[in-house]
């Protein structure tokens, strides 16, 4: 074997893309017969002890340039193929599921209340600890506005706004509850629908589903269709339901909207009534950013939980037991 072709054979070892291990031992052969190791050719004839002794050096050093050039291309084949390959980044549900902890944002206020000591109980408290229950997941509750939840800020994996959400602006579960939107008036009240209260002073939370609806901006999925607002002549918009009742009750305004109360608030206070059905009831459902990480998968995952939930029923106990024993889990996506 000639020097050309010696090199030609050792260059295609280097090459990363496959080492030939067939082509390797036929190299080794033929090293060992030009050598005087293998019969063959004029590498056959004796050779002198001196001479064997050189030999088995150069046919040491051929091993090892062999075997190093074989290891260069191995290593250099993993680094190509590192490179062909993408990074990954998990989802949100793995990365969840390697910290085993799942940060959850509830709203402070309603559906929420705050039990002697400072603690706070609720629905939503009540449905994100099953969810990381059923998860196997531990659950860091945090404690964020609804209005903050919306927009993103905070630092949550998913957020349970107990609102209505806007499509396209977060990854959403089915809706986990409905809660209908009303319509409160003076027991006295004539009013018999909401086109009665145009030119009338109306109040309403500042924030609520009911602004957006009584504004005409109102976007959110909903459970039922949405009544057409009045016109009022001024709206008061205040900090909170309390704060529209009593703003009703001075005869300031004629009617408020309420996206919190529910009938027992209502049953407890008799000079207030609600005016006909709901005006629209808000589809609820449990969020995640669309980020970097893909929060498609824990969706998903929370879909199925709901679904188990709604067939064992343990959403609909939580809702009796939260909601004056009204059942506002049995619905569907609209």
């Amino acid at each position: 074997m000639d020097d050309e072709r010696a090199v030609k054979r050792l260059r295609k070892v280097a090459d990363p893309a496959s080492p030939d291990a067939a082509f390797l031992g036929r190299m080794y052969e033929q090293l060992a017969e030009e050598l005087g190791f293998r019969p063959g050719g004029r590498s056959a004839v004796r050779k002198a002890p001196w001479g064997i002794a050189r030999r088995l050096t150069l046919l040491a050093a051929a091993a090892v340039l062999t075997l190093s050039m074989v290891g260069g291309a191995l290593f250099i084949g993993a680094m190509v193929d590192r490179e062909r390959t993408p990074d990954v980044t998990p989802s949100l549900l793995e990365r969840i599921r390697e910290d085993g902890v799942i940060r959850i944002a509830v709203r402070p206020d309603r559906p929420q209340v705050t039990a002697p000591g400072g603690a706070k109980a609720g629905f939503d408290v009540d449905v994100a600890t099953e969810m990381g229950r059923r998860l196997g997941i531990r659950v860091e509750l945090a404690y964020l506005p609804a209005d903050e939840m919306l927009a993103g800020r905070g630092e949550w994996d998913i957020a349970l706004p107990s609102s209505a959400v806007e499509p396209g602006t977060f990854a959403t579960t089915t809706p986990y509850y409905g809660w209908p939107v009303q319509l409160i008036v003076p027991a006295r009240s004539t009013a018999a629908g909401p086109d009665d209260l145009s030119g009338s002073t109306i109040c309403v939370v500042t924030g609520s589903g009911g602004e957006a609806w009584l504004d005409g901006r109102f976007r959110g999925a909903t459970v039922t269709p949405v009544g057409a607002p009045p016109t009022p002549s001024t709206v008061h918009r205040l900090a909170t339901d309390e704060a529209c009742a009593a703003d009703l009750t001075a005869g300031a305004s004629a009617a408020f909207v309420t996206a919190a109360w529910s009938d027992a608030d209502l049953a407890a206070r008799p000079a207030l009534k609600r005016l006909g059905g709901p005006i629209f009831t808000e589809a609820r459902p449990v969020i995640a950013v669309l980020g970097e990480r893909d929060p498609s998968d824990l969706i998903a995952e929370i879909d199925r939980i709901f679904a188990d939930m709604r067939i064992d029923g343990a959403l609909a106990d939580f809702s009796r037991s939260r909601f004056g024993g009204l059942d506002l889990s049995q619905i569907t996506r609209p």
